[in-house]
């Protein structure tokens, strides 16, 4: 708890760690941030606090732990920024928040690497933090690295009372492949919902409205009895001629849709054999009508093209 900590980036990410570490009872001594009146008005939430636009030699020695949370893009200058000022790094933990990138981006020949670690929230950022949203807080976090790393970072995250994974260090990308799909893509269905909505004359801001209940109730599910018992609807009843029916419609009204509808679709099939309430014989059929449309899909496109 005595440990002073270098905070570099509080844009998204960085300002709801800083405030939430603050809440917790750990002391933010140092802020580094290029958005200067972001920065001033994130710092004089936090005093006594000294904040810079520039990463200071006397920041990293001051600090016991630096945490590093900026874009994945920036990571690798910043931390070379580091390397250049030719600061003392004995003993000090340094933390990334990237989830794509792994504790590699610290060079051994620099870095002491029991003492580096990536440590990733599992959680979606969209605005600066000017006060604890408590954002961190019962959550999970992708974490990995060396062992003093990893007993910091353990305790930071069980003071947010929050949860942890070890993630190895060559499967960061696939890992971060998982969250982007798990928010990202959430937020891409509902747009493609809204389009679908919005080709029938309704308005597509309503769209997330009239499938909240639906969404809500869906996560309900899945928190209770698991993914693959929750699902429903005709692809679990292998209702093989309303999925047809999907496609002819939309093959004919928005046929870009095609290949989301049909390589979602296959995915699905999948959890329903898992679940069991398809055979063999039903899952070679379903098959074999979406890849009919995303064959017809791609000759349409071949056709174009040429």
């Amino acid at each position: 708890m005595n440990k002073s900590i270098c905070i570099i980036g509080v844009g998204k990410v960085g300002s709801a760690l800083a405030f939430e570490l603050s809440t917790t009872g750990y002391e933010i001594n140092y802020l580094i941030d290029r958005d200067i009146e972001s920065l001033e008005l994130i710092s004089s939430k936090l005093n006594p606090i000294i904040s810079s636009s520039d990463i200071k030699k006397e920041f990293i020695e001051g600090a016991d732990v630096v945490c590093i949370c900026v874009q994945d893009k920036y990571l690798n200058s910043v931390v070379n920024e580091i390397i250049e000022l030719d600061c003392n790094l004995d003993n000090r933990v340094f933390f990334h928040t990237s989830g794509a990138e792994s504790s590699a981006v610290f060079p051994s020949e620099k870095f002491n690497e029991k003492f580096t670690a990536s440590v990733h929230p599992i959680q979606t950022f969209n605005k600066v933090s000017f006060a604890n949203q408590h954002l961190l807080q019962n959550i999970y976090f992708g974490i990995e690295g060396g062992e003093s790393a990893m007993e910091l970072a353990k305790a930071f995250i069980g003071k947010m009372n929050s949860k942890y994974e070890m993630i190895p260090k060559d499967k960061k990308y696939l890992y971060h492949s998982a969250c982007v799909i798990s928010s990202n893509f959430l937020i891409t269905l509902l747009n493609v919902s809204s389009e679908i909505i919005g080709s029938m004359g309704i308005e597509k801001s309503k769209a997330f409205e009239m499938f909240r209940p639906i969404i809500n109730e869906t996560l309900k599910n899945i928190s209770k009895d698991g993914l693959v018992n929750s699902l429903t609807g005709p692809f679990e009843r292998n209702d093989v001629e309303t999925i047809s029916r999907h496609l002819n419609s939309i093959n004919k009204e928005l046929p870009s849709l095609i290949p989301f509808y049909t390589l979602l679709g296959m995915e699905t099939v999948k959890v329903a054999f898992k679940k069991e309430s398809l055979n063999l014989k039903n899952v070679v059929t379903m098959l074999d009508l979406m890849n009919e449309y995303i064959q017809n899909e791609f000759d349409q496109t071949n056709k174009t093209i040429i």
